[in-house]
């Protein structure tokens, strides 16, 4: 090890081990010239995910004797474990969502969920009180943070999600004969505007257009499919979820068109880069956005097509846009590509990353 190395912790026990939050991070933080990843990620279910990334960090603290240890999402599970374990060492929160904003603002689990949300959010507070800084993904995210739980903002690092880098998916050939593919997939939350983005399939019904949408779960699917028979817009195949992976490789390539939003128009839709908006991006592929007040770096009709939210007819009209001009789509997917390159990669975010990293040591 060289004088100026150091190692990092980085801690995550959610239920899903290779979460694009999870796996665009680690990749950051390899990236940190002279950092030392040390990946006490849990690959256990249920409960004894917690306990095997607890006893994870445990044997770190005791054989490899970290510098800095990262929590990541969603470490509100675990926060006063690890925090006992680590006493002493720098603690870096990663609050890259907040689970009584979920609850209070965006009606997460209806009535009881706000009641929760009372409750949770004085352990929140503490989360991001005892830790030494605290990580989240926009500006905008950072702000809020601040706002709501008073957190100072030079205690606040801003690291964007990013994606999973597969490589650049090849351009779709222009073929005015054949219908324009319009790809969204995603759980189907308010942020998400599901509900938009069915009316404005309604809106552009007239044209040869297809809408494939894939994924949804529980109450969200159900008032989907509620939607979905009710409009009836006949342009729409809904597909079961499928493997992340055969996205990225064989679905994500073959769509003209990806919708990334968000579209809701909730508050947090108001503060976030969907983690879809990246992945397209990083696969060259044209991407609508739903406007946020961030210095993204989007700019409609020349790296994304950029829209409104909550306004069906600011969706439908960009997709129609599109529909008129394919020959202009495969600039715009080099251009998205390009943004990606330079903003939002594993390199970005690792530069990114590192003053927090040594803001702390």
């Amino acid at each position: 090890m060289t004088e100026n190395a150091f190692k990092v912790c980085y801690v995550v026990a959610y239920r899903d081990p290779d979460y694009v939050r999870t796996r665009t991070l680690r990749a950051a933080i390899l990236r940190v010239v002279n950092c030392e990843l040390i990946d006490a990620t849990s690959q256990k279910r249920g409960l004894l995910r917690y306990i095997d990334s607890a006893w994870k960090t445990l044997k770190a603290r005791i054989h490899d004797h970290p510098d800095i240890y990262i929590l990541g999402f969603r470490g509100h599970e675990i926060f006063w474990l690890i925090r006992l374990i680590t006493i002493g060492k720098p603690l870096i929160f990663d609050e890259f969502m907040s689970p009584t904003d979920a609850l209070l603002s965006e009606g997460k689990a209806g009535n009881v969920g706000r009641i929760a949300g009372a409750i949770t959010y004085p352990l929140e507070w503490l989360c991001l009180r005892l830790s030494s800084r605290c990580l989240t993904d926009t500006m905008l995210h950072k702000e809020f943070i601040a706002r709501r739980f008073g957190v100072p903002k030079s205690r606040i690092d801003v690291v964007y999600v990013g994606a999973s880098d597969v490589g650049v998916a090849p351009p779709t050939p222009v073929d005015g004969e054949k219908p324009l593919s319009v790809l969204f997939y995603g759980t189907f939350l308010p942020l998400h505007g599901v509900d938009v983005i069915l009316r404005a399939c309604q809106i552009v019904a007239d044209k040869p257009i297809e809408f494939h949408l894939i994924g949804g779960k529980g109450k969200s699917l159900t008032e989907f499919r509620k939607l979905l028979d009710e409009l009836a817009p006949g342009n729409v195949e809904h597909h079961a979820w499928v493997d992340f992976s055969e996205l990225q490789k064989n679905i994500i390539p073959h769509a003209d068109l990806c919708l990334g939003g968000p579209f809701g128009g909730t508050p947090q839709a108001r503060r976030v880069i969907t983690g879809k908006t990246f992945q397209f991006l990083a696969q060259g592929k044209p991407t609508v956005v739903g406007r946020i007040d961030e210095p993204t770096g989007f700019v409609d009709r020349q790296n994304c097509l950029l829209v409104n939210q909550a306004d069906p007819e600011s969706l439908g009209a960009a997709i129609e846009w599109a529909f008129e001009n394919r020959h202009r789509l495969s600039d715009i997917g080099k251009s998205g590509r390009k943004l990606f390159e330079e903003r939002y990669s594993n390199e970005a975010l690792a530069r990114q990353l590192e003053p927090a990293l040594r803001a702390v040591l």
